[in-house]
């Protein structure tokens, strides 16, 4: 498997919620807070959180790390307000996530938001993500823009996520082993080395993580789960002092096998079931990927200025059999990107320009067979598609005055679609096309700097084309591009206040609107079960609130809330003789509420975590939706006990205590009312990291 991996990263290479602007620390003096800056990189430069005018958030430390099992992308996102995840517990179409609304339309992958990992961009240049790849068990940082930014990064981003791993151990070498074991099968194996010497660090890490799941097999008995997944990742990255700036070079690969068990209808849902869809079992359908990726970048200064160049490579091999078809899938991927950058200034207040252009491609040698029992059939579909996508964008930071400051950016798009249709026959003509779309998102926010506190207000333009999947599913299977489907466009407008009160606690509050035109929305159709078509809505609004604080209670104890709230419904929205007009957009729980209580001295920890979610509507017509849901989870362990030469980090945790019956996902438009993907019971986990640090010796 690891071979496998190691040949697909060849053809690449060529080719703490800190939602408020400071960390909270306890010192040695008892209940001593000290308050230390936080800064962030989501802005493409390095911008103080608290002089940002824009709504962002950071995860670190033990809030991210410490406890988790290190398999799903919602414990790294979950303490974020206004980052939403529904997580399907089905790796064959990953978790959702949606910021403010955008993404939640999402029936695999992610859509409407732009993800980083390690620098390297998991958003194609449609707009689809995939994050397979991602070792959640490896991750360091997370930070979240949670409003448009297609100023800065273009296509699909309603919102951005940047995920870092760990930053390599410095002075010395550390090497450590974890293992985690729990509910459902859960078994998570990893191994991580990292260190440096002089200018150069490095990190790299192997992870096996399988989850069996609790979607019962209802053909085999219910003995066998059909949930199973397989998956392994490499993950490695270098950093080096290189021409007068930094060098960074990474690597990562991906072996992944699930199945796929399908949504349930209402009446198996209510009943209490967990298994397959049977269907599903019938048509062994499940999603297979081989997936290497690599990514170079140098930063530094360069004739007085500073300098920004990066380049990545991705191949992608899919094998995804579907209820009606078989899916197979090569695809070829990359991008470069050129920016310079000047900074003048200072006293904490600097002013700076940032300007530069991004070209990046995509290549799908797509092939769709009908399914027969998980095997490919007749071919229906055999095309080349392919997305070139260029761009030149511009971002100044303005200080006026003592107290004010200005942020403003400028970006166009352009984005060519072609598809080369192979499959031609007298009576199946020639389907092949092309489609070009282009935007210009302008945005704009000010900063008012009022000591421990600080208000900010933004207008943005979002943009956002159909991915070449949501171009290539027409309901009459005809080959090339849907011509009818456009991209949807947006604007948003928020404010908000973010600070200190009495150096105890941390806050953040921000209110939006948006406004969309030609909203991309999922349907099926009787033909083909299980596979999603798209079209424009008229015009839809959302707009909502966001709470978060964190407070040092004492020296031992600190809590944290986080609360979202959601106004998303269609203005203008008919198809056929069904008219919307003030439906409740589908997919999106109008409320959110995380906290956590987390006691801990350095060493030892607990934390008792609560999670309570709104209904959640499932079909345009606002008939079927899931309920709302509370959620309880108690983590504890120790960190870095030391043991010999050893530090040990013994941890567990109990999921879901009160046991509910609970719609984790809902399937948007689903046909049939197949709509609600279950939630697990009651569960839990235990797990063990072993690591041996040596100092680097010295000179």
């Amino acid at each position: 498997m690891t071979t496998r991996l190691l040949a697909l990263m060849g053809p690449a290479c060529a080719a703490i919620p800190l939602t408020a602007p400071f960390a909270l620390a306890q010192t040695e003096e008892g209940d001593t807070v000290t308050l230390a800056p936080v800064v962030v990189s989501v802005l493409r430069s390095p911008v103080p959180l608290d002089r940002l005018p824009f709504a962002a958030s950071v995860m670190a430390g033990p809030d991210l790390a410490e406890g988790t099992a290190g398999l799903f992308i919602e414990e790294a996102l979950h303490a974020l307000p206004g980052v939403r995840v529904q997580n399907r517990y089905n790796a064959s179409v990953g978790e959702r996530i949606s910021i403010r609304g955008f993404g939640a339309r999402s029936q695999f992958g992610v859509r409407g938001i732009k993800i980083f990992v390690d620098g390297i961009p998991a958003t194609l240049p449609d707009g689809q993500t995939t994050l397979d790849h991602l070792d959640v068990g490896s991750l360091g940082r997370v930070e979240a823009l949670r409003g448009p930014a297609a100023a800065l990064y273009g296509n699909g981003a309603g919102g951005v996520i940047l995920f870092r791993s760990a930053a390599p151990y410095h002075g010395g070498y550390r090497q450590e082993a974890t293992v985690v074991a729990g509910s459902d099968g859960l078994l998570r194996l990893q191994a991580t080395g990292s260190g440096s010497a002089g200018s150069v660090g490095f990190r790299a890490s192997v992870a096996r993580n399988v989850f069996d799941g609790f979607r019962n097999n209802a053909s085999d008995s219910g003995e066998d789960p059909y949930s199973r997944a397989e998956r392994t990742t490499l993950n490695a990255g270098l950093t080096s002092a290189a021409g007068g700036g930094t060098l960074t070079l990474q690597l990562s690969g991906l072996d992944l096998d699930a199945l796929n068990p399908g949504s349930l209808p209402a009446e198996l849902f209510d009943e209490g079931s967990n298994q397959a869809w049977g269907f599903n079992v019938a048509r062994k359908t499940r999603k297979d990927v081989r997936q290497g990726q690599a990514g170079v970048s140098w930063s530094g200064p360069l004739g007085g200025l500073e300098g920004v160049f990066s380049a990545y490579g991705v191949r992608r091999e899919l094998d995804n059999p579907i209820p009606t078809r078989v899916i197979d899938l090569k695809r070829n991927g990359g991008g470069v990107r050129a920016a310079l950058g000047k900074e003048w200034g200072g006293d904490g207040r600097a002013g700076r320009m940032d300007f530069g252009v991004e070209g990046d491609f995509q290549g799908d040698n797509r092939r769709n067979y009908a399914n027969q029992g998980g095997e490919a059939g007749d071919l229906q579909v055999d095309q080349q598609e392919s997305v070139r996508a260029v761009a030149a964008f511009g971002q100044i930071r303005l200080p006026i005055g003592t107290h004010l400051t200005a942020m403003g950016a400028l970006r166009a798009d352009r984005f060519n679609f072609e598809a080369d249709d192979r499959l031609v026959a007298p009576d199946n003509p020639d389907d092949s096309g092309n489609r070009t779309m282009a935007g210009v998102s302008p945005s704009l926010g000010i900063h008012l700097d009022l000591g421990d506190h600080g208000v900010f207000a933004s207008v943005a333009r979002s943009f956002e084309t159909p991915t070449t999947t949501e171009l290539a599913n027409q309901p009459d299977r005809a080959g090339g591009f849907n011509p009818g489907l456009e991209p949807q466009r947006g604007w948003t407008v928020e404010g908000g206040i973010r600070g200190t009160l009495g150096g105890r606690a941390a806050y953040d509050i921000a209110a939006f609107n948006t406004m969309l035109t030609n909203q991309l929305v999922p349907f099926e159709v009787p033909a083909a079960p299980g596979r999603r078509f798209y079209r424009n809505a008229g015009k839809s609004r959302v707009r909502g609130f966001e709470f978060s604080t964190r407070t040092a209670l004492s020296s031992l104890l600190t809590a944290r809330l986080a609360y979202g709230y959601v106004d998303a419904h269609f203005d203008e929205f008919t198809v056929g003789d069904n008219t919307f007009d003030g439906n409740r957009v589908p997919g999106l729980a109008p409320h959110r509420l995380e906290g956590a209580l987390r006691m801990g001295d350095g060493v030892w920890f607990g934390e008792l975590r609560v999670e309570a979610r709104g209904e959640v509507p499932a079909d345009d017509a606002n008939d079927a939706a899931a309920d709302g849901f509370t959620l309880v989870e108690l983590r504890f362990g120790a960190t870095g006990v030391r043991v010999g030469n050893l530090r040990l980090s013994p941890f567990a945790a109990v999921t879901n205590v009160t046991d509910v019956r609970y719609a984790s996902s809902v399937v948007v438009n689903a046909f049939g009312g197949r709509f609600f993907e279950p939630g697990p019971d009651r569960g839990g986990y235990v797990g063990l990291s072993v690591a041996w640090e040596s100092a680097a010796e010295p000179r």
